[in-house]
């Protein structure tokens, strides 16, 4: 049972970031608006391309505005809202 937790924890800790450099190679930060904490997310472009970009320096800070969408409805067709940003349906 504390194996099974543990890896749980492990698993879900690995998620986590506090910046684009917290990620692996391909995955930017992406966080709640207002929040210093994210998760990492794949980064792709409007077709759903996966994009290879530098870390950006913008994502050490907070997210301090609310540029994402809303509701499914206002998200590319192919996509989601994922905690207020456009994410791969």
């Amino acid at each position: 049972m504390k194996s099974i937790i543990i890896f749980l924890l492990l698993t879900i800790s690995s998620f986590t970031c506090m910046s684009d450099s917290d990620c692996r190679f391909g995955k930017v930060c992406v966080k709640k608006p207002f929040s210093s904490n994210g998760v990492c997310i794949k980064e792709v472009d409007e077709y759903g391309v996966q994009q290879y970009n530098s870390p950006r320096l913008e994502s050490i800070m907070p997210r301090m505005n609310n540029d994402g969408c809303d509701f499914d409805t206002d998200c590319p067709i192919g996509f989601r809202d994922v905690i207020g940003i456009i994410k791969s349906a």
